[in-house]
């Protein structure tokens, strides 16, 4: 399938998959915020940017974003990496594989492959 066939069906179902994980994260802080419980941990975490272009990083931060509970801090100036805050960083290492499947979303719904680091 051409590149460009890919973005056609790519982006679409990106955006549904996005109203889907936005609805979800939407309902946990409003149940978390309604009856505080114990899955509240804020924090920091650094994560590494694989995306090849400033469109794929502007999309996957904005989805970043507009998740509740979740906001890009700062981007690297050479796009190496993020600094993203989040309510739920109990778990460092379980939020960043949610941030990297996020980006491995993004990639392909723009007709590439993701790219895992090595190591």
């Amino acid at each position: 399938m051409s590149r460009v066939m890919k973005r056609l069906w790519g982006l679409p179902w990106l955006a549904v998959w996005a109203t889907g994980a936005i609805a979800a994260a939407s309902a946990q802080v409003a149940r978390d915020i309604i009856k505080p419980s114990a899955k509240l941990a804020p924090g920091i975490v650094i994560v590494p940017l694989r995306m090849r272009t400033h469109t794929e990083v502007a999309v996957w931060m904005s989805l970043v974003n507009l998740t509740p509970g979740t906001l890009v801090v700062e981007i690297s100036d050479d796009l190496d990496e993020a600094w993203v805050h989040s309510l739920y960083a109990r778990d460092p290492e379980a939020l960043k594989s949610d941030l990297h499947d996020l980006q491995d979303r993004v990639i392909r719904s723009f007709g590439d492959e993701p790219v895992r680091e090595v190591g």
